[in-house]
């Protein structure tokens, strides 16, 4: 069985899993190829962790959409006073989206592994859902 790491404390914990997406990946890539230093920890976040971990999170994709959000405008503005230059602007546009999601992933946080839940108790879930809202709407 492989070790895992909590990826917020760093200690050898069992936990929720984390997915393993591109920046994972390319982290993984780059200490295989580059330093030659890959330890091949299973990363979870533990339970003592979750809490710090869900505020991180939080804050990153907060972060990522404020920022994306922020390059996109500024790549509006630069077409709109782009005095007849709008090709390059655009391009530099495409810069400034880039260069503000990069700044975003400074605070990185990989999203997690959750237990899938079955289609008969999603199907149960929703019709629990429908007969609140309807009793709700009856009251009213």
């Amino acid at each position: 069985m492989e070790e895992t790491r909590c990826i917020i404390c760093g200690l050898e914990k069992d936990g929720i899993e984390v997915k393993e997406d591109f920046i994972i990946n390319t982290i993984r890539w780059i200490k295989r190829n580059i330093t030659r230093s890959e330890k091949g920890y299973r990363l979870v976040v533990c339970k003592e962790c979750y809490p710090k971990y869900k505020k991180a999170r939080d804050s990153y994709v907060r972060k990522e959409l404020t920022y994306l959000a922020i390059g996109v405008l500024f790549a509006a503005m630069l077409v709109v006073f782009s005095g007849g230059h709008v090709l390059r602007a655009i391009l530099y546009g495409a810069i400034i989206i880039v260069f503000m999601y990069l700044l975003a992933q400074l605070s990185y946080m990989p999203a997690l592994k959750l237990p899938q839940i079955p289609q008969s108790a999603k199907v149960h879930h929703a019709a629990s859902q429908a007969k609140t809202i309807s009793r709700r709407a009856k009251k009213a």
